[in-house]
């Protein structure tokens, strides 16, 4: 009776499932491929399509299935508890919001999309500031609906990091910055001539080979995704067998896509290392987007700016850019792509700084939602959070509060995760190395393959069987902290900058 109620679960969750993938090829399409004039009409698909999801998910027959799943508890397996307790959490906050408030989001995120990246185009935060205000609005709304205890930003990063809060964030945000300005301090007063080795001149057809090549390495499978461009690196995954990459390239700097294709290739293995036979289920989706970017994390920073990965990569360079790598050493290309320095943009910022500028979006965002802080005046206090953590000052709003995608696509509460991201690839890492010591010394295709395996047991494959802090600590045997992430920084930055 309990195997027949589940599998009658699983196939609802299944056929929810294909229509979210939808929802998520309609976005895709609209960042890679779509056409200017057909924004109107994507607006109203999206919107149509989120109030259909939102039906399905919120249907009498799915809630009188997940009761009476609920009601044999005693008699579900571990891991049929784990779906009939996750779905039963996101449908408890699926049943507070109406559906026109979801289709109103919806088609509100389809329209702000396309006018942030008009308005960071042409530097215009003005023409982009009617539509930030209605996102707030909703999102706001959305809060509400949901409800809170304490802070109403916990309603919505509840949607990326399930169980975290901010009070817990900023304790932990409030530890790594003590932990990074007295390190960004001495590593600037140290500094090292610039290389000129990556800001030449590269062709794109070059680098598409180059991004390509490094991904399969690292093990992303090109019979199961692909790589495109858009205005924002992104990856989105349908299905383990369909996962997008895109990047953007700049012909000035090889280092722009290349790290920013290991960052999405990051994102895209953990969504083909997940369960295909689970697929449809939480036991095959990601635990949280701060375990899903510490696998970016990790694969972009601790394995990509790596000397090891150079040691590895770095004839492959060569052989594609000749004429501008010809006599480069391992060390010259290793201090290269590890240059600090305090810069405008988030996504090409280094290691040291990167979390910086996290912090900082993260008390932007708050003080927004909160309405603490009017969205016209945004680029004054973006200005002025840059020069108190970075000490620099945004000359545009293009490369100020316009240069990310995220509160275009109405990602509020998301930011965050990118700092914990940081700080679990830390954790990881320093275990995989206690596991396998060789790790710290070379990159071969085996030990790459041994790291692809060894993620893919312990995390990707873990689906939502637990929860973020949980997942890690069961791996690692540590609660989160930022020691292991921050002795990283400073003893590789402690060498490179003496």
């Amino acid at each position: 009776m309990v195997d027949e109620l589940f599998a009658r679960f699983v196939a609802q969750l299944k056929e929810r499932s294909l229509l979210e993938a939808a929802q998520s090829l309609l976005d895709w399409d609209q960042e890679t491929l779509l056409p200017p004039k057909a924004v109107a009409a994507r607006s109203a698909q999206r919107g149509a399509l989120a109030g259909v999801v939102h039906d399905k998910k919120t249907a009498p027959e799915a809630q009188e299935l997940l009761q009476a799943l609920r009601e044999e508890d005693g008699r579900l397996s571990f891991e049929q508890k784990t779906v009939v307790n996750e779905v039963g959490r996101t449908l408890d906050r699926a049943l507070r919001v109406p559906r026109e408030l979801v289709q109103a989001i919806a088609e509100q995120e389809s329209c702000a999309l396309p006018a942030w990246a008009e308005a960071r185009r042409t530097d215009d935060f003005a023409a982009f500031r009617p539509f930030l205000e209605r996102t707030l609005e909703l999102k706001r709304e959305l809060a509400q609906a949901i409800g809170y205890e304490t802070d109403l930003y916990d309603a919505l990063l509840e949607e990326y990091e399930p169980g975290a809060r901010v009070t817990d964030l900023v304790a932990v945000l409030g530890q790594l910055r003590t932990r990074l300005v007295p390190l960004l301090k001495r590593i600037v007063s140290s500094p090292r001539p610039p290389s000129s080795r990556f800001t030449q001149k590269f062709d794109i057809a070059g680098q598409r080979r180059l991004g390509r090549q490094v991904l399969t390495a690292i093990g992303f499978d090109f019979e199961a995704g692909r790589l495109d461009e858009s205005n924002h690196p992104f990856c989105s995954g349908f299905h383990p067998t369909d996962v997008r990459l895109t990047t953007r390239y700049d012909e000035g700097d090889l280092r722009s896509a290349l790290f920013s294709s290991i960052h999405e290739g990051g994102h895209g293995i953990y969504e083909q290392g997940l369960e295909p036979e689970n697929w449809g289920t939480p036991l095959s989706q990601w635990t949280s987007m701060g375990i899903h970017e510490s696998q970016s994390r990790l694969w972009e920073n601790i394995i990509g700016r790596s000397r090891s990965f150079w040691q590895h990569f770095l004839p492959a360079v060569t052989k594609i850019f000749p004429a501008q790598f010809s006599g480069c050493t391992v060390e010259e290309a290793y201090r290269g792509v590890n240059e600090v320095t305090c810069s405008m943009i988030r996504v090409e910022a280094d290691e040291v700084t990167y979390n910086l500028h996290i912090i900082l979006r993260f008390e932007l965002e708050r003080a927004l939602l909160s309405g603490d802080l009017a969205a016209s005046d945004l680029p004054a206090a973006w200005r002025e959070k840059m020069k108190e953590y970075l000490d620099i000052v945004p000359q545009t709003d293009a490369e100020g509060c316009l240069q990310d995608i995220h509160w275009g696509m109405g990602l509020f509460g998301y930011f965050p995760t990118y700092a914990l991201g940081n700080l679990y690839a830390g954790m990881l890492w320093r275990t995989a190395v206690e596991t396998n010591a060789s790790l710290s010394t070379e990159l071969t295709n085996e030990q790459l393959d041994w790291l692809n395996t060894w993620l893919r047991e312990n995390i990707h494959r873990q689906g939502r069987r637990y929860s973020a802090g949980a997942l890690v600590k069961r791996v690692t045997g540590r609660e989160l902290a930022v020691d292991d992430f921050c002795d990283y920084l400073e003893a590789k930055y402690t060498e490179l900058y003496s």
